[in-house]
């Protein structure tokens, strides 16, 4: 079999154009994983407040100002109004996510 001079210049074109593939798709990958994992938190913080809000009405502790520990999260609500119509949250989970929401109990 003859040599010629194309056949090297190919092989490293194609594990160069091989090499960023993988890369490219390792790095789609990581973006996605860490969407999702944001996307998890809100929704477990979301969570976590609507349950503890029900608690407190439940058990009647629900006033202008209160602190609850539901689970993992620490939730602190303050109400928007006298007539504790909404509140402005501020939930913390054990993870360190902070999310901020105005709601209704």
């Amino acid at each position: 079999m003859k040599t010629n001079a194309f056949t090297l210049p190919f092989t490293i074109f194609i594990a160069f154009i091989t090499i960023l593939i993988v890369t490219g798709s390792a790095s789609i990958f990581k973006t996605q994983i860490q969407y999702e994992k944001m996307i998890q938190n809100y929704y477990l913080a979301s969570t976590k407040l609507n349950l503890a809000l029900i608690q407190t009405k439940e058990s009647s502790l629900l006033s202008g100002d209160f602190t609850i520990n539901y689970g993992d999260a620490d939730v602190t609500c303050q109400a928007t109004d006298s007539s504790l119509a909404a509140f402005n949250c501020k939930i913390t989970l054990q993870n360190g996510y902070t999310l901020t929401k105005t709601t209704n109990p």
